[in-house]
């Protein structure tokens, strides 16, 4: 079953701190399926200077650079066409609507991809009857390999999860 018939595609973020003024380092996104993926490093939003002492031994390590380095507006584009390439309704799931959601409105502040709903599914206790199913999946993807604090890995195991907790019935294949 597709929540309100809407093709979920899961992300998450990483940036400098835990602060109202951080900026953004990375991004990843997964669809349901696990075929497409997104992932962004942003290279003008942010300097060494920004970067907190857990972003700076946890997240700079896994950075990738190469084709994933892109300024913030070919992000804002490339995203934008990314999700609009979907040709279909889509909802962004996250497991934080208070870090990684204010930054998909930060990236669409100027146009909002018309199939995109601008209401998140939460991936948390409120989400899901099997919340602790949920957070004990993130833990194995983890430990199958998935690298914690990098932003696409990290939307994998959300994806993951979600359908381990009972999201839906199984994994669309």
């Amino acid at each position: 079953m597709i929540h309100s018939r809407r093709r979920r595609v899961f992300f998450d973020t990483e940036f400098t701190d835990l602060v109202a003024d951080a900026k953004l380092i990375a991004i990843g996104l997964v669809d349901e399926t696990g075929e497409r993926t997104f992932y962004a490093e942003l290279c003008d939003t942010w300097r060494l200077a920004d970067v907190g002492d857990f972003a700076r031994e946890t997240v700079l390590p896994l950075l990738q650079g190469g084709a994933a380095l892109m300024t913030f507006a070919d992000l804002c584009t490339r995203l934008t066409a990314w999700l609009e390439a979907f040709g279909e309704p889509v909802t962004l799931a996250t497991d934080s609507l208070s870090w990684d959601w204010p930054w998909m409105q930060e990236i669409f502040l100027e146009a909002w991809p018309a199939n995109v709903d601008g209401k998140p599914l939460l991936l948390s206790m409120n989400s899901l009857n099997q919340y602790d199913e949920f957070e004990a999946a993130v833990e194995a993807a983890f430990a199958s390999g998935l690298r914690r604090h990098h932003a696409l890995d990290d939307a994998k195991a959300n994806r993951l999860a979600w359908f381990a907790a009972g999201g839906d019935n199984k994994i669309p294949s």
